[in-house]
């Protein structure tokens, strides 16, 4: 039995877990009915769309537990304290983001250059820096055109900010327009709430973006 309490986290994660979970509840139980029903092409859309429901539902729920809670609660504090709480170093975490963005950016012919001091510490939830710093980087991996450029900047000082922008190949290329994907804009939205809500901003257009993280408080020395 999973009990509320008084923790904020708790509550949130059982108002945010409750409709998902009468959803996917409900999904599966539509899904194996038409499953058991003579073969047909209208059940089998029917089957097909449940899955989406299903699959989508699930994606909500591990967004939830990895990324809304950290934002609402770090080791008991309060959420409006929450990005304060810890550091993450932000070198390690492009890092990997730019060694994913590679791998996925080899269909494309396209290169990607980042550039970073050795360390710099920002004040939020590893995984929910991770998640921020993968969407931005793998979205403009896959805008990008064929045999296109990606220059990535990681500056520490006035704050830590991440630029990156699209260099098209040759003087005369220009940046073709993404592929339609309704999917894209949503999750660029959420990674610019949640960056809000870590007390950093993202501004982007469509070939190029910047992410700026508050620094990591340092504790007062005693």
């Amino acid at each position: 039995m999973f009990s509320t309490g008084d923790d904020p986290a708790a509550r949130l994660r059982h108002e945010l877990h409750t409709p998902l979970t009468s959803i996917l509840a409900y999904t599966r139980l539509l899904r194996d009915d038409l499953a058991c029903a003579p073969a047909a092409d209208a059940l089998r859309e029917g089957v097909a769309c449940l899955d989406a429901i299903d699959r989508n539902a699930v994606r909500l729920q591990r967004y939830v537990d990895g990324v809304i809670l950290p934002l609402a609660t770090v080791e008991g504090t309060p959420a409006g304290d929450a990005h304060r709480v810890g550091a993450t170093d932000l070198v390690v975490v492009l890092r990997d983001a730019v060694d994913l963005a590679r791998r996925v950016a080899v269909a494309g012919a396209v290169s990607i250059h980042a550039d970073a001091p050795a360390t710099v510490l920002v004040a939020v939830d590893d995984l929910v820096c991770r998640h921020l710093v993968g969407q931005l980087v793998l979205w403009l991996a896959t805008a990008a055109p064929s045999r296109a450029h990606i220059e990535i900047a990681l500056r520490a000082d006035p704050v830590p900010a991440i630029d990156a922008k699209i260099v098209p190949h040759g003087e005369l290329t220009a940046p073709q327009p993404r592929p339609s994907d309704p999917q894209r804009p949503a999750d660029l939205r959420v990674a610019s709430a949640v960056a809000s809500l870590c007390g950093g901003e993202v501004r982007l257009d469509e070939t190029s973006f910047r992410l700026t993280l508050p620094a990591s408080v340092l504790a007062t020395a005693r």
